[in-house]
Order: C-alpha cells, then structure tokens, then sequence
C-alpha cells in the first residue's frame, strides 16, 4: 500500500495520534514526545510555519518528522530558536529517504536556506546518518552517566574534590534533599521559575513567558519532567530541572538562590550526586549532562566555546560522566550562508590557534 504524508498543519488530530503510536511501538527516547516538542515551539518567537509530519501506511505510523521553519534575518531555517531540532525517525532505510525527499522538497518550494538537525545523545548510533542526506557534519560532545553501574563504581568515578564537598554537606543536617511529587511539584516548581527569572535579568536578558514556565510545569505532571531541590533550614537554595521518560533522563537546567549568604556555596554537586541516586533507584538506565561539553574553544566545525562554557564543561566531566559523539548537521540550501561559516571558521581559528 502507498505512503501517505499526514501532515500537522491540516490534520492535527490524526498526526498526533500517529506520533504517539509510532513513539510508543519503537520505544524512542522522551526528546520526541509531543509534549516536550510543544515546549520546544513555545521557547522560539521566530516561527515561520510548522511542518511537522507523519508518514502512514497500512494504517500505521512508519516515520515521524518534527519540522519547525523559523525566520531569522529573512532567512528561513529548520531550528529552534536558531539551533538544532530533533531529526526525522523511521522504521526502515527506505522510509527514512522518503522523508529526507519530502523534507527536500518542502524547502525548494518555500526557500529554505539551512536544516539544523540533531540525533537524539540516547541513541547508539554508529555514524552520523545525516551525511547520507547531504548535510555538513557538526558533531560535537556531550556526555551522560551510566546509571546501570553500581552506587560504588558511580561514588569511584565522581572527581576527588567532589566526594569531599558532597561529604561536608552530608554531614550538615540543615540540609536536605526535596523531589518532586504531587504534594510539592507546585511549591519547587514556583521556586524554580522565580530564581531562573532573576539569572535572566541579572544577565541583562528578557525573562522567558509564562506560557513557557507553564509548559514546563505541564511536563512535570505529565511526568515528562522532576524538579529536585537542595533546601538549607527549609528554605529552597537551588532548584534542578530535568527531562526524562522512564528510561532516560536529561539534566535541563539549574536555577539558584543568589543572595550574597548563599552565592559561595557549591550546592550543585551535592544535588546532582543526589539525583543521580534518585534516577538511579527508579531504575532509570542513563542520565545525560546535555551541552555545553566542550574541551576546547574550538570542538569542530560551528562548534565553539567560550570561557563560562568551558568552565560548565569542566564541571560536568567532574560528575564522573563518560563523554560521547552528539551528532549533527546542518544542510546548506543557500551556499552564501555556508561560506559565511567558513570564514567565520577561518577567523575564530586564526584568532585562538
């Protein structure tokens, strides 16, 4: 039987509904439930169109498509907000052509100037299959933690200065550990979204919507997401916000009290070894750190880093992660805008080299 292209924008409820089948019956990673890709779309104000789609035959899904088309300096791009989406799923090597065809011609017809797509970190792929689709090759590092390995070999692989910190905090009895649930998710979630609106203002950026503090919260009781905080004397200091299905787990974002009493303390490696026992007892099989996870100012091409980057990426390689390939591309149809890379490439080498 043929393929048919379900696409979002004129059947919406049948497209969900074959998402969330073919999500369910290949078992794919959280990073493309729709929930989590409506939040994605809330975090961009550049969007152009959504043609996001399915492909359906014999009455069942056989490859899935998120493809926002943003407007940034005129120019039109598969992202968001400018940088990398989910790339496209299918059950077979044929069917996956089909859509990377599909996606090809939708950007002739609506002048697409660049694709930005990323493979989910969870995925053991073996090569970068973007290549086979005529995109230029950005992969980068990012790093995750083998939950699956025992509480010992986890304590072993943590740095030594960390132990010691996360010890002296054991020892404080002021301090504890508050996860999520259904008797507190509003209390942290409400914390949370008050600290992260203070880093934005103290970092001269406009705070994000309500609409997408909301999404945020409807994840957590879709439980598509936790929040785990560090109280002292049973004021919340630092709230953590995590990603996941049941199986992975994302690390998302930190935001923290930052009064000039609390400002020293290095609360976060005490959360994060907390966390990692949490998902770890839940059974969940692999914690990702996400990005930044560079070594250098220059990990590649398109690939940067500057020194408070650097400085996450150091922190993060202190967790006792394992460092893996996060692979991308980007695919050029407007080939100023590559060249325009390049010499971007050229000047950033010459400058740190």
């Amino acid at each position: 039987m043929s393929i048919k292209l379900i696409f979002k924008d004129q059947d919406e409820s049948h497209y969900k509904r074959l998402w969330d089948q073919y999500v369910l019956k290949n078992n794919v990673d959280f990073n493309y439930s729709l929930p989590l890709l409506e939040y994605y779309l809330s975090t961009t104000t550049n969007l152009f169109l959504d043609k996001s789609f399915v492909l359906e035959q014999d009455n069942r899904c056989v490859g899935i498509c998120f493809l926002p088309i943003e407007k940034i300096d005129e120019k039109l791009s598969v992202s968001i907000t400018g940088g990398y989406t989910v790339a496209p799923l299918a059950n077979s090597p044929k069917n996956e052509k089909f859509i990377f065809d599909t996606i090809n011609k939708l950007a002739l017809e609506l002048n697409i100037a660049t694709i930005y797509f990323r493979l989910s970190p969870f995925d053991k792929n073996r090569y970068n299959i973007l290549l086979a689709y005529n995109f230029v090759d950005t992969t980068n590092h990012t790093c995750t933690i083998d939950l699956q390995n025992t509480q010992e070999q986890l304590w072993m692989n943590l740095r030594k200065s960390y132990k010691a910190l996360i010890n002296s905090f054991r020892k404080n009895h002021l301090l504890q550990i508050e996860y999520s649930d259904t008797s507190n998710f509003l209390e942290l979630h409400e914390q949370y979204v008050l600290f992260h609106k203070i880093h934005m203002i103290n970092a001269g950026k406009i705070p994000k919507s309500d609409t997408i503090y909301n999404k945020q919260l409807n994840l957590i009781v879709d439980n598509k997401a936790s929040i785990i905080a560090v109280k002292y004397n049973e004021k919340i200091l630092i709230t953590n916000y995590f990603f996941h299905d049941d199986i992975n787990v994302l690390y998302a974002s930190s935001a923290y009290d930052t009064h000039e009493e609390f400002k020293d303390l290095q609360l976060n490696h005490y959360l994060l070894w907390n966390a990692i026992l949490y998902f770890k007892a839940k059974n969940f099989k692999t914690l990702g750190f996400g990005q930044p996870c560079s070594f250098n100012n220059i990990d590649g091409f398109d690939n940067y880093a500057d020194e408070k980057e650097l400085s996450i990426s150091h922190f993060k390689r202190g967790m006792g992660v394992e460092i893996t390939q996060q692979m991308q591309g980007i695919k050029f149809f407007d080939k100023e805008l590559l060249l325009q890379k390049i010499a971007k490439f050229k000047s950033v080498v010459e400058h740190e080299i």
